[in-house]
């Protein structure tokens, strides 16, 4: 940022670094005057003593006076030409005072004149390196007291021009080096404007960062919000389908109606899947997405996607092949089967909605790997428009979809869920053309080998929740919701137990406080009193009056990790989420039951 030679910009920062400058000379310049009065005492007198004092001192409060006001508003209309304005003249008067006090004191007292023409020089110089804010303030700081070097030199040595040059080169010298120095005093001062420039660019961008991130916290926390109100709304009826088909599932039915019953909880189990895979989008969105490997047969989850999309593609008009190349126990690998369930789901989904007629393929290979795990990939053909080659890429990306894909109503988030999804499996996804038309959209992974155990293969109704040699548990459960109350009592009594069922967290005090129970389970969001207040009295209450520690677990739909730290920080012992998964409920039941004394 290069400023005109000797002009002062129009820029507060530049005028503000000029008048500090200048403030920062006053002691040094203010003591040489000091030290010259004491001279001119001592040599001269006290008349040209006071002389010297009065004038220079004198005209310093001009000076000062400008610098304040410089520093005080430098943004005032016309101030940098007020203050370059002031500070010439004052120097001007400054040096002429110099040269004309000398010669005065030389022509008056001529005996001094090796003393007058060493302050002479010093005086030259002093001025001649001081701060300048232009060229005219170094010319006004240096042709005075040279104009008086001259006169005195021309004076003393006559007609030889020998010391004469010599005096001239000496004022050459020292202005030459004055010059020097204030281009280098410029430099500085012009990169003290850039850094100042420069500092101010980088708060404002900082601020401007710090106002962005209050506002993407902000944004966090309602999409936080949204989700977990949307996890709560959904969960809490698909807690009661899938509660109510299981209990379904363990009473004797016509195999006709226990297959309608089978089909009704492998379509509630994906559409869990798909809810828990679409509110991962958090994370999806910063690069994390937690994966839960177990043993998955792909190939009966193929049929059991089949089997429930069956009627949607017969109210379309269309039909649904599945095709498995491979031995079948090639399909049976350790791998996160909802992760790979939501993509199969996605990408049949989105080619009903493109597929006008025809037919809709899917083809899986599994393929042992060199390394001895599995090959898998799995192709979903449509007979849709197509994907353009220059868009196929960019419909992977959240809230990316092409014309058709808006028009048929999607949101732009599910393609992007299956790319976040292969990538967690350590794969890859894309789309090519069909032939003769439509699109083929494909991912492929490797995973490793896994067999089926017994206890892997879903019971037709639920097991006994505790053993032969064990009491049954006394269990509180604390649920606001009627359905869900409903529930649970269907469940218990299939599992030949016993419950005790509250409205709200107070009466889940109240009722520990009337009689022990071995596990209390405890939903979050109730009225009154929520689960993690009463979770909370409950600990107070214990620690206070010696009880034992009743172990409670919360039973919720609110289960996103921030949730879980919470409930677990509060006091809990576990967390059960709804919709209720029935293995983790017979495990917590388990560990509640007293044992026996000879167990």
């Amino acid at each position: 940022m290069k400023r005109g030679l000797g002009e002062v910009a129009d820029s507060t920062d530049y005028l503000k670094a000029y008048a500090d400058r200048y403030r920062d000379m006053f002691p040094v310049r203010l003591a040489t005057i000091a030290a010259i009065v004491i001279l001119s005492f001592w040599v001269l007198g006290w008349g040209w003593a006071a002389n010297f004092a009065l004038f220079q001192f004198g005209l310093y409060i001009p000076l000062w006076h400008a610098v304040q006001t410089a520093r005080a508003r430098p943004d005032a209309p016309g101030a940098a030409r007020r203050f370059r304005l002031s500070a010439e003249i004052v120097t001007l008067c400054l040096a002429s005072h110099n040269a004309l006090f000398i010669l005065a004191a030389w022509r008056a007292e001529p005996e001094h004149l090796d003393y007058l023409r060493l302050l002479l020089a010093g005086n030259l110089m002093v001025g001649a390196h001081q701060v300048h804010i232009s060229r005219a303030s170094f010319a006004a700081a240096v042709v005075p007291p040279s104009l008086a070097v001259m006169v005195i030199a021309s004076y003393q040595v006559g007609s030889d021009p020998r010391l004469l040059g010599a005096v001239a080169l000496f004022v050459l010298g020292v202005s030459a080096a004055a010059w020097r120095q204030w281009g280098s005093d410029r430099e500085t001062i012009d990169l003290m404007i850039t850094v100042t420039e420069r500092s101010r660019e980088l708060r404002a961008a900082l601020a401007e960062a710090e106002v962005n991130r209050a506002a993407a916290e902000r944004a966090n926390k309602a999409k936080s919000r949204f989700l977990a109100m949307i996890s709560h709304e959904v969960r809490t009826p698909l807690n009661v389908i899938l509660g109510l088909t299981e209990v379904l599932r363990g009473r004797r039915r016509p195999k006709a109606e226990a297959a309608v019953i089978d089909d009704m909880a492998d379509a509630g189990g994906m559409l869990l899947r798909l809810l828990n895979g679409a509110l991962d989008i958090s994370k999806i969105e910063s690069g994390q997405v937690d994966l839960h490997l177990a043993p998955v047969d792909l190939g009966e989850r193929l049929d059991a996607i089949a089997r429930v999309w069956r009627s949607r593609v017969d109210e379309l008009g269309l039909s649904l092949e599945i095709e498995l190349k491979g031995a079948r126990e090639h399909f049976v690998v350790m791998t996160d089967e909802g992760r790979v369930e939501q993509v199969l789901i996605n990408y049949l989904s989105n080619a009903l909605k493109l597929t006008p007629t025809g037919t809709i393929r899917i083809l899986a290979r599994a393929l042992p790997a060199p390394d001895g795990r599995i090959d898998l990939d799995f192709e979903v053909h449509d007979q849709g428009p197509g994907v353009p080659e220059d868009q196929r890429e960019r419909i992977f990306l959240p809230f990316e979809q092409l014309d058709a894909g808006r028009k048929a109503g999607g949101a732009g988030l599910g393609l992007a869920l299956c790319r976040a999804s292969v990538q967690a499996l350590g794969g890859a996804l894309g789309v090519r053309t069909a032939k003769p038309q439509g699109a083929v959209f494909w991912f492929r992974f490797t995973a490793e080998r896994a067999t089926l155990s017994p206890a892997a293969v879903p019971s037709p109704s639920p097991s006994p929740a505790v053993d032969a040699a064990s009491h049954a548990p006394r269990v509180l459960a604390a649920e606001d919701h009627p359905a869900n109350r409903k529930l649970l009592a269907l469940l218990f009594q299939s599992f030949g137990l016993d419950l005790v069922l509250v409205e709200n967290g107070r009466e889940a005090v109240e009722a520990l406080r009337a009689a022990p129970f071995d596990l209390v389970l405890m939903d979050v969001m109730m009225p009154v009193m929520d689960g993690v207040e009463a979770l909370t009295a409950i600990r107070a209450e214990e620690a206070a009056a010696g009880r034992p520690r009743t172990a409670i677990h919360m039973l919720t739909a609110n289960v996103f990790e921030e949730d879980v730290a919470r409930y677990m920080a509060a006091g809990a012992d576990g967390v059960l989420r709804k919709p209720i998964e029935i293995p983790a409920l017979q495990a917590v039941l388990t560990a509640a039951a007293p044992q026996t004394a000879d167990a």
